[in-house]
């Protein structure tokens, strides 16, 4: 046999198949893992690993609209290449795709807004509204809403980007622009209250399916649709009985809509309070007093240097005001609700109040025990002070419970924006609960932002070790059964 024989005999052509076969499979591999790789970067293909379950759309998202059944629009502004490629667009993306997929009803379209801007030209409400690569538009029927990029996250105090309230965001806007008979609230003027300041809250109400109306009293009268009205940091007072013409008469304006089973929330000032006189003689008909002129201090659960940014204490389960607030007080770590410069509320009963004795009063917050309650000449005395109440109305209809509620705050600041917006802080969770029970049910107070901070993978040990079993040892295996396979065909072949 000539050396050329032997050197492209059997056995060369044998282990050139082999190694043909090799080369063919990684490439395969390789092939396979880039076309899958651009496919779920494509199509947001991926298993959640995270503490938060930041990208999984929760049930409770699902269940506030799945009993809607009006067609549903989402349009992105940039193509979804550009989307995925984002980093913050990428979780609003994914979150709308999920609605997609699991509510019937609700479709996704993609237009670039930079080729064809004409297609958003009816989206613009406003000379004010703009409409950039990364704003969504939800929209359904007529109904409309534009939100901007930054509305899907929570910041810290410093501007870092802290957490992703996406499916509240979505949700709240698809609430918005399918439900035909939003209830009301209503934010007082007239009065010299701080409407620029309560702006947080007044958003707060319009993300849970609100309509914000900002009336004068004396002037206008109070929608049938209106659920609640809220009395923010008045400084003058209310027109009472003293009213010439009873069309005039603000505070009968507000017991009127409270008899329809409505609610009140008030937020006076220990500065102003006591100018407010037909205000406070009608919230003394609820129970509730404020005392003017003093505040409450208390170094010992303070963040501030003068002691007047107080951290407050939830009211015990079992008392009215604190079975409110059950949820949040019966979390692991329950978040912390702040106030500032705040006057106590004193109650002035708990239970059978009123001419009909069917009022009851109970304090949401208070102090902490050894609170200091100062006035222009210092320490007056020290204890606990009721910062937040409720007053609740029952009443028989039809052999049915129906309830009207009155809350009062200590402060403006419980309301205030800095206060909202900080999610280190529980004011707003204690707002979207009075909501819940005063205004109206289906309040987005379930619907939890989620933290960049937790989104961890959450994978054991053991776990990890399973994964690294099979990476390591079941796939080398079974390439090697193939290539055994290959070898003993081609050796019988």
């Amino acid at each position: 046999m000539t050396r050329k024989t032997k050197l492209f005999g059997k056995k060369f052509r044998y282990r050139s198949t082999s190694l043909l076969f090799c080369v063919l499979f990684i490439a395969v591999i390789v092939l396979f893992n880039a076309v899958f790789t651009a496919l779920a970067y494509r199509f947001g293909w991926y298993v959640d690993m995270t503490n938060e379950a930041v990208f999984t759309l929760s049930d409770e998202a699902k269940e506030y609209i799945a009993g809607i059944r009006k067609d549903i629009d989402i349009y992105f502004a940039s193509d979804p290449d550009t989307l995925m490629a984002d980093e913050d667009m990428r979780y609003v993306y994914t979150t709308a795709r999920q609605l997609e997929e699991a509510i019937d009803g609700v479709k996704i379209e993609c237009v670039n807004v930079v080729k064809n801007p004409g297609f958003f030209r009816e989206f613009y409400s406003t000379a004010a509204t703009d409409i950039t690569s990364k704003s969504v538009v939800v929209r359904s029927g007529t109904e409309s809403r534009v939100l901007k990029p930054e509305s899907f996250f929570v910041f810290n105090e410093d501007g870092k980007r802290w957490g992703y309230q996406g499916e509240y965001r979505f949700v709240s806007a698809i609430m918005q622009v399918t439900q035909t008979d939003a209830p009301e609230v209503v934010f007082t003027t007239g009065h010299g209250e701080d409407i620029e300041g309560a702006s947080t809250l007044a958003q707060l109400f319009w993300d849970c399916g609100f309509e914000v109306k900002v009336v004068d009293l004396s002037q206008d009268e109070i929608s049938e649709d209106c659920r609640i009205i809220v009395i923010y940091d008045p400084v003058y007072d209310f027109i009472g009985a003293e009213a010439e013409d009873k069309n005039k008469n603000e505070i009968t304006k507000i017991d009127k809509m409270l008899d329809g089973l409505g609610g009140l929330l008030v937020f006076e000032s220990p500065d102003h309070s006591a100018k407010l006189t037909n205000l406070n003689e009608f919230l003394r008909e609820w129970g509730i007093a404020y005392r003017s002129e003093v505040k409450v201090r208390d170094h010992g659960h303070s963040f501030s240097t003068d002691g007047y940014s107080i951290f407050t204490e939830y009211a015990p389960t079992d008392t009215l005001g604190g079975s409110f607030l059950t949820e949040m007080i019966d979390l692991s770590s329950s978040p912390k609700a702040v106030i500032r410069e705040a006057s106590p509320i004193d109650i002035l009963w708990e239970s059978g109040g009123d001419l009909s004795g069917s009022r009851s009063v109970s304090a949401m917050l208070r102090s902490y025990p050894g609170a200091e309650l100062t006035g222009k000449d210092g320490v007056i005395e020290t204890g606990t002070y009721d910062l937040l109440t409720m007053s609740l109305e029952t009443r028989m209809i039809d052999n049915n419970r129906y309830y009207s509620y009155v809350v009062a705050a200590g402060s403006p600041t419980f309301g205030s924006n800095s206060y909202l917006v900080s999610n280190a802080y529980g004011n707003s969770d204690i707002i979207y609960t009075t909501m819940k029970w005063v205004g109206r049910n289906g309040v987005l107070a379930d619907l939890d932002m989620k933290p960049f901070d937790d989104s961890s993978l959450t994978v054991t040990i053991s776990e990890a070790n399973g994964h690294a079993a099979w990476m390591t040892t079941v796939l080398p295996v079974l390439i090697a059964i193939v290539g055994v396979v290959v070898l003993v065909r081609r050796k019988h072949s």
